[in-house]
């Protein structure tokens, strides 16, 4: 896929979205919305992570969009949404968030929410706020028990602002490769179109609050089903997997915990069929559950 042709990917489902814009500090925040609001499209809510926007799902979007109604913001201070009102922590931007889903999502309407590394870090405070109504909870890469502080996540390159896009490039393409893929070659064309955007517009500096333990404490007693999805290769994971697979079967037991073999943090990217198609089941699977509640 030529740049050309990748612009043109994130343009054909840009046309097909609508744009809703709620509250956000002295501005609002981005939300774009896939599917009709009708009651045979349950939403599907999908945050993106850090450093990131809504094309963060660029490869998950269009097989959600023939069954539901999906809506991704750009979180605050990221992509096209305003900086959060300072100062800022977990709690804060989640509110946010939550507030925005308020207008998004109808009362009597229920609503799954999928979220991506540091989209994750955010999630289980929404769910509580948003106990009322949220079905199910996906983490997606997402370091539950704190982001590392060693290895290749922490040697990423400063692309300074200065420099031109052919400069940039290799340094983008560097950073992409130790953080977000396993496999080298999985840094296309598209992922670093999207990625050059997003840098170009990110504000909100996550990393701090990743690396806290907001994410685990906050999973203890959600209100709804919680599933965990990772890549064998996620470079973002502290300690390990199997030890956050540990805690989640501790803090949430029967939560799905699924691993995708060579597959790195961006697995919904780098591994999209095969994540697409066990997200599809596993949203099946909260519906019919929560149907045979009721």
């Amino acid at each position: 896929m030529t740049e050309p042709a990748s612009q043109a990917t994130l343009d054909a489902l840009l046309a097909r979205c609508r744009e809703v814009r709620t509250p956000c500090g002295d501005g609002h925040l981005m939300w774009r919305v896939w599917g009709a609001d009708t009651p045979d499209r349950p939403a599907v809510v999908l945050l993106h992570g850090g450093f990131g926007a809504w094309n963060h799902w660029v490869r998950t979007i269009p097989s959600l969009e023939p069954h539901y109604r999906v809506i991704a913001p750009d979180l605050p201070g990221c992509g096209d949404s305003a900086d959060p009102p300072q100062p800022y922590d977990a709690a804060s931007l989640a509110s946010l968030l939550s507030g925005g889903l308020d207008v998004l999502v109808a009362d009597d309407a229920a609503f799954d929410l999928v979220s991506f590394s540091f989209g994750g870090v955010l999630s289980g405070l929404i769910a509580r706020a948003q106990a009322r109504r949220i079905r199910s909870l996906t983490l997606v890469g997402t370091p539950i028990l704190g982001l590392t502080t060693t290895g290749p996540a922490n040697q990423l390159v400063r692309v300074p602002p200065e420099l031109s896009p052919e400069e940039a490039a290799p340094l983008y393409r560097g950073n992409l490769q130790k953080l977000m893929v396993r496999d080298p070659a999985a840094v296309d064309d598209l992922a670093m179109t999207l990625h050059a955007a997003n840098m170009t517009k990110t504000r909100l500096r996550s990393r701090s609050i990743a690396r806290t333990f907001v994410t685990a404490g906050s999973l203890h007693d959600l209100p709804c089903r919680l599933s965990c999805i990772f890549g064998d290769g996620d470079v973002t994971l502290h300690p390990d997997l199997a030890s956050i697979r540990a805690h989640v079967a501790e803090i949430h037991p029967g939560a799905g915990f699924h691993v995708i073999p060579d597959a790195g943090h961006w697995v919904q990217y780098e591994a999209s069929q095969t994540f697409n198609a066990l997200l599809l089941d596993m949203l099946a699977e909260a519906s019919e559950k929560v149907s045979a509640a009721d």
